[in-house]
């Protein structure tokens, strides 16, 4: 069917209301006609196509609504466009109505709908709340590859990645459920709506932790969850933000992996140590509930003290043993025998194996214990020198000779050493010149030295007593003064 497109003229009916057509003619009386032409251009509104514009039913047939909508031409509707959910049509001659420009035609008329309506509406309100950050409710309707497809007036998409702030097992769950979103993507052209419900989870989880850093002070004793264990510590929800219990604050004592003590979803005691509310971070402790056994170990365990333990671990510089529960002492190679000089400490002593060691030292503010095992025992020098005292003369077999003195064995393990300035020898003579290994001397103790295992001799005389040595002088004097006077 051919559609006469009837040029209605409203602007006269204007007139009419306002003043006498007649006169308001007058003001165009002189003008030439394309100067009137012009005029009666720019009475006319310039539309977009997708615009919603409101125009006035000016005519109703068979199929189609004619309607004016300020434009040279009115626009036409299909007539099935207006039936309401029934198929019922109470549109009438002058009722103003929304409708959309979806184009205009090849001859410049424009082509309206009237479904289109709702559509550019909810487009406008999705573009409002996307350059504010507003909220939209949908619900999820069907899966797509990489997400789901969600109903919010129109189609849009989710990313599987932006459905929870938690990981996802079973997507199917989320079917035909209703959530609030934020549109992170929005091309109005080509209607492509991107949403999350990450995004607003997670500024909901920011809010809640700023309100709970406001209620959280340094020194606080608090309750919370395990939610995660790792290599490093536990992570501890308290109630809308996560405090982190570093390894280094779970114990006084050294400890193994901390899920070897603890589980995710234990309910447990922390202390905070501190609160960074610029970069909302909790730092708790569980070990400061607790006394600092080093504290009082010197009391338990006084210097001098033996105590017995397992060796904990074997080391290249000695052994690790038990004191008690979670504080380990160290055996130094160099603490481990008086006489032997052990250079593999594996070769002595097994993990598990049970030793007595005594208390050397415990330095409390570095958290170590050194522990002694010779010092269980005298020391073998104590003894030699008890009983080689300076001045005393023994007797041995010589077993070396150096170019700085004479080495003696006095007994069975046991050696002392002529310095050559301790021989005594007349001018041009060599000192050492008189000596040969297996040779047996006699010498006199001068010094004994244990820490370095040392006893120095001489074969010097020993020097006369006082009063021996002012009578030997006296009667020289006298000896002299006889032969003089005879």
């Amino acid at each position: 069917m051919v559609i006469d497109h009837t040029e209605h003229n409203t602007r006269a009916d204007d007139y009419q209301d306002n003043e006498p057509a007649g006169k308001a003619l007058d003001e165009f009386a002189g003008m030439s006609g394309e100067d009137l032409m012009a005029i009666y251009e720019q009475t006319f509104k310039e539309f977009k196509s997708g615009e919603v514009i409101e125009g006035q039913v000016v005519d109703i047939d068979n199929d189609r609504v004619l309607i004016d909508i300020g434009y040279k031409t009115e626009g036409e509707v299909p007539k099935a466009e207006f039936t309401d959910e029934h198929g019922e049509f109470t549109l009438k001659i002058g009722d103003r109505v929304n409708v959309v420009l979806v184009r205009k035609d090849e001859d410049g008329y424009p082509v309206l709908s009237r479904q289109n309506v709702e559509k550019v509406r909810l487009l406008d309100e999705l573009a409002e709340k996307y350059e504010t950050g507003a909220t939209v409710a949908g619900r999820i309707v069907s899966r797509k590859k990489g997400g789901f497809i969600v109903d919010i007036g129109v189609t849009a998409f989710l990313p599987a990645s932006q459905l929870d702030v938690k990981r996802v097992s079973d997507f199917n769950e989320w079917l035909d459920s209703e959530h609030e979103f934020k549109i992170i993507q929005f091309d109005r052209k080509n209607e492509n709506v991107v949403l999350s419900r990450r995004a607003l989870l997670e500024a909901a989880h920011e809010r809640e932790k700023a309100a709970a850093l406001k209620r959280i002070n340094k020194g606080d004793v608090l309750e919370g969850t395990i939610n995660n264990i790792t290599d490093y510590g536990l992570f501890v929800d308290l109630d809308g933000i996560v405090g982190l219990v570093h390894v280094s604050n779970m114990s006084w004592t050294p400890m193994k992996h901390p899920a070897k003590q603890y589980e995710a979803g234990d309910r447990i005691s922390v202390k905070v140590l501190d609160v960074d509310e610029k970069a909302m971070k909790v730092t708790l402790g569980v070990k400061q509930l607790m006394p600092n056994p080093w504290d009082t170990l010197h009391e338990r365990y006084p210097l001098g003290s033996i105590i017995e333990g397992k060796i904990k671990k074997v080391t290249d510089f000695g052994i690790f043993v038990a004191i008690e529960e979670g504080v380990n002492g160290l055996v130094h190679v160099s603490d481990m025998s008086w006489t032997d000089e052990i250079k593999t400490p594996s070769k002595f002593y097994k993990k598990g194996d049970t030793v007595q060691a005594k208390i050397l030292d415990i330095d409390r503010e570095n958290q170590r214990v050194r522990l002694g095992i010779k010092q269980l025992t005298p020391h073998p020098w104590e003894k030699i020198a008890q009983t080689y005292l300076p001045g005393s003369t023994v007797t041995g077999k010589v077993i070396n000779v150096t170019n700085f003195g004479v080495f003696v064995e006095i007994e069975e393990g046991i050696q002392g050493m002529v310095h050559v300035s301790e021989i005594p020898s007349k001018k041009g003579e060599d000192p050492l010149g008189r000596f040969e290994p297996g040779q047996t001397i006699e010498a006199r103790v001068t010094e004994v030295l244990p820490e370095e295992k040392k006893i120095r001799l001489t074969l010097k005389q020993e020097p006369a007593k006082k009063g021996e040595l002012g009578e030997a002088l006296k009667q020289k004097i006298q000896e002299q003064g006889a032969e003089k006077s005879g």
